[in-house]
């Protein structure tokens, strides 16, 4: 997990956190929506999974299909490769 969805879980958690215990000391339930939103955007942040790259097979033999580019969302140079045994493809930086 990226270091950007640890720092979302933890000041999604404390909100949770804060919320929940003011509502029980200060009985608000005004802080309801808050602890709700909270929890969601912890969840989300926390189960999210990489799902703009697919999971790659383990075992599988990656040949280079010599196609290059510069991936436009990090500028990095990438390299595309593919298992000939299944046809998926997998876009690796260089």
């Amino acid at each position: 997990m990226n270091g950007w969805r640890y720092g979302i879980a933890i000041v999604s958690a404390t909100g949770v956190l804060y919320a929940l215990v003011s509502m029980a000391l200060w009985h608000s339930p005004a802080l309801l929506p808050m602890a709700i939103w909270g929890a969601v955007i912890c969840a989300a942040s926390l189960f999210e999974r990489g799902r703009y790259r697919p999971r790659v097979p383990a075992g599988a033999e990656w040949r280079p299909t010599g196609e290059r580019f510069l991936d436009p969302a990090t500028g990095a140079p990438t390299e595309v490769l593919y298992d000939p045994a299944t046809g998926a493809r997998d876009y690796r930086s260089r």
